[in-house]
């Protein structure tokens, strides 16, 4: 709804333009007489009348007698748009056009009675045309920008509008301001929105209506206080619906009490199909904030008006089960496979007898759902989480090797192919599909965070080809601490292996990159670098960097075994007997390999099911 509010200045931006236009402001067209002011007037008088039909007797009897007048024909086409009859409009615009062929006026209009019929894309080109045979008007200008916010080209909308002071009138520069607005919105600037909504409320402090917009546009911004100030007194006053649910987000993002809005909302009287619409407007904002449980009530009053709409029963189902309501979300989904089964409706039946401990149900409401849409990532990736959280992992091989022949290019399923061979225990096939996982996402970080940990993990040598794909992300992006860190690491792995102190000097760049760019509580940053100076005997370093690393993870084994035979290095004796003390209680302490493969897999398994699909 918010959206719509903002947007709701088109047909009166698209309206004025025209208007303009057909007054005939601007250069006398060609072949048009000198003296057409009488049946101009005469026709304005019956406009303003509400008359269009006496307007069109008397522009099409003047017509007749001079055929290429072109600014009486304008306002006839005018006159025909507003009595309903927009294929005669049409067809007078289209002959200004032959008489005219540049004339951008007639362009504007046209394109205009395209707009309002909702046909946007057939406007677009004849307004961008009419833009460049004006010389860029301010009118043609505006009117091109609002059909392009409308078609959702929004950088388009930004370009056409570079630069245009606002109209002088009232009415027109409130619609200017709203424009500008619902085009900052869609370029995703919430902040501008808002202040562009809010310029136009200052012209007009008491409309109700732009109240609202401006309401709904600083929900955008996250001024909750300011919206529920804005739509609060309107609500209080007419209890219109669609301010109250403008008033309720803004209450749920400001986290202030929404009972008695919700109660009023609930309360509304209106015929059966649009309570229903209320209803599930309300559920609806509700989950956008988290409360699902909350939605419940409206889902199910939504549900109940229209028993045979299978998305009302759908998103009960699954409000029930995001409010750890199971019993009832299973019942719900069931009711709703009885409306019309679905690939999402058996990916939601999956996840809730995943959640009541029925896993073999789970299995086959997953495959239900990859038979139904075969083709789509989302499910065979749902198919195989399963397998995988049941360490079934010979199954959700195979479960990824099949997506994989029907998609190819698919980072997620490479991703998920990968640690199924990571969590069966084959380390380098598994680097080997992340790498390539890596190569196909548009932002491989991910890949390459569990790339990195399994090099980390292994005691052999790190592959060469994934060192160098980690390394290649961190050359490319220097502020990412955990990427430099693997590159550091590993390459110190790597060289400390065969001896070679070629590269000391980068690898301790990277390690204090990372030590200044991660978290203060970052451990291992500070371990390698104790390491490596150790490895060249910088004594007093390596030192001060595994007491830092030691202080910080305590139960990291490994630092309190290397800080021992620092202090043993440096003659200290008793301090290193007491690390080594320490370091036989952490080592008890310390999960081995299998806890912690188990848990990868658990954040793993999160952070799949929480990556968006395409």
């Amino acid at each position: 709804m918010r959206t719509n509010l903002l947007r709701c200045f088109a047909a009166s931006s698209a309206c004025f333009v025209i208007i303009l236009s057909v007054l005939g402001r601007g250069v006398r067209n060609q072949g048009a007489r000198s003296e057409p002011s009488s049946p101009l007037a005469q026709a304005h008088s019956s406009l303003e009348r509400g008359n269009p039909e006496e307007a069109i007797q008397t522009l099409s009897s003047y017509l007749q007698n001079y055929p290429r007048d072109t600014s009486v024909r304008m306002l006839l086409g005018e006159a025909f748009a507003i009595a309903g009859q927009s294929d005669r409009a049409e067809a007078e615009f289209q002959r200004v056009l032959q008489i005219t062929p540049n004339n951008y006026f007639a362009l504007a209009a046209l394109a205009g009675l395209h707009d309002r019929a909702g046909h946007p894309e057939k406007a677009e080109p004849m307004l961008a045309r009419a833009v460049k045979l004006s010389h860029g008007t301010r009118q043609t200008r505006t009117q091109w920008a609002a059909v392009l916010a409308r078609l959702h080209r929004y950088k388009g909308a930004e370009s056409a509008l570079a630069g245009l002071p606002p109209p002088s009138s009232r009415e027109e520069r409130i619609a200017f301001y709203r424009l500008k607005g619902s085009v900052a919105l869609g370029l995703g600037n919430p902040s501008a929105a808002a202040a562009e909504m809010e310029k136009a409320l200052l012209l007009k402090p008491n409309d109700v209506g732009l109240n609202v917009a401006t309401a709904a546009a600083e929900v955008h911004s996250n001024n909750w206080q300011r919206a529920a100030r804005l739509v609060g007194p309107a609500y209080s006053l007419n209890h219109d619906p669609g301010i109250g649910l403008v008033l309720l987000e803004a209450q749920l993002g400001g986290s202030d009490d929404v009972k008695q809005t919700l109660e009023s909302l609930r309360a509304t009287s209106l015929p059966p199909e649009e309570t229903a619409a209320l209803h599930q407007r309300i559920a609806e904002v509700l989950t956008t904030y988290g409360q699902f449980s909350e939605s419940i009530e409206d889902f199910k009053k939504a549900a109940e008006l229209e028993p045979e709409r299978a998305d009302l029963a759908f998103n009960l189902a699954l409000a029930q089960f995001k409010a750890g309501h199971l019993g009832e979300a299973l019942v719900s989904a069931d009711k709703c496979r009885e409306v019309g089964d679905s690939a999402d409706l058996e990916d939601l039946l999956g996840d809730i007898q995943e959640g009541r401990g029925d896993n073999l149900a789970a299995v086959r409401s997953y495959q239900a759902a990859v038979a139904l849409a075969p083709a789509e990532e989302k499910y065979r990736v749902s198919l195989a989480v399963e397998l995988i959280r049941h360490k079934s992992f010979e199954a959700a091989k195979v479960v990824l090797k099949q997506a994989e022949e029907l998609l190819p290019s698919s980072w997620r399923i490479q991703l998920a192919l990968g640690m199924v061979e990571f969590f069966a225990g084959s380390d380098e096939q598994a680097s080997r599909i992340l790498v390539h996982a890596a190569d196909l996402a548009p932002e491989p970080f991910t890949a390459l965070g569990y790339l990195g940990d399994i090099q980390m993990d292994q005691a052999a040598v790190p592959d060469p080809v994934a060192l160098d794909r980690l390394c290649q992300y961190a050359d490319h992006h220097p502020k990412e601490g955990k990427m430099q860190f693997y590159c550091g690491a590993l390459t110190l792995k790597r060289d400390y292996t065969s001896g070679d102190r070629a590269h000391i000097d980068d690898i301790v760049r990277r390690l204090q990159a990372a030590a200044n760019l991660l978290p203060k509580d970052n451990a291992p940053s500070h371990c390698e670098l104790g390491k490596i100076y150790s490895w060249v005997e910088q004594w007093a370093r390596a030192r001060q960097e595994m007491e830092v690393c030691a202080r910080m993870d305590t139960d990291l084994a490994e630092s309190h075994y290397r800080l021992a035979k620092i202090y043993q290095h440096i003659g200290q004796p008793e301090r290193a007997r007491q690390e080594m003390k320490l370091y036989d209680a952490a080592a008890q302490r310390q999960a081995d390999e299998n806890a912690r493969r188990d848990e990868t897999m658990k954040t793993f398994l999160y952070k799949i099911q929480n990556i968006p699909h395409r």
